[in-house]
């Protein structure tokens, strides 16, 4: 038997539909699917040629594969919509700019010299207690 406490799995799933969500809206899928073309892109061109031959052909945009194609046709539709919420989105960004500002916090400075005094009081011998009334 196990020892180790059993914890709900709902959580772990939920976090990881919300990371999910999260990535596909910030357009995380066509990075997934561009990297899937240059690398079957550039398997297809080592196979017949040399390695920094098939590199350039990977990257330079001129042999592009047909998934590049669609990848590149869905950011294109998809930035039609983000330049409607464009600008929504400066206005929030603008707010947003102007109310965080940063203040370091009060507080006392530390200098090496102000450490190396505290390390030496803890090295030394704690003071003798001063000693006891005696009862009469």
């Amino acid at each position: 038997m196990s020892s180790r406490p059993k914890s709900s799995l709902l959580p772990r799933i939920a976090r990881l539909v919300v990371v999910g969500a999260i990535c596909l809206s910030l357009g995380a899928h066509w990075v997934l699917l561009q990297g899937i073309a240059w690398t079957g892109m550039f398997i297809s061109f080592a196979k017949e040629g040399a390695v920094m031959e098939a590199v350039q052909k990977t990257f330079d945009g001129q042999h592009g594969c047909a998934l590049c194609k669609k990848v590149k046709e869905g950011q294109n539709s998809k930035g039609g919509q983000q330049q409607q919420a464009g600008q929504s989105l400066q206005k929030i960004n603008a707010v947003l700019v102007e109310m965080t500002t940063l203040v370091a916090p009060a507080g006392e400075t530390i200098s090496f010299a102000m450490i190396r005094e505290r390390m030496v009081k803890r090295n030394e011998m704690p003071e003798t207690p001063p000693p006891r009334r005696a009862l009469a």
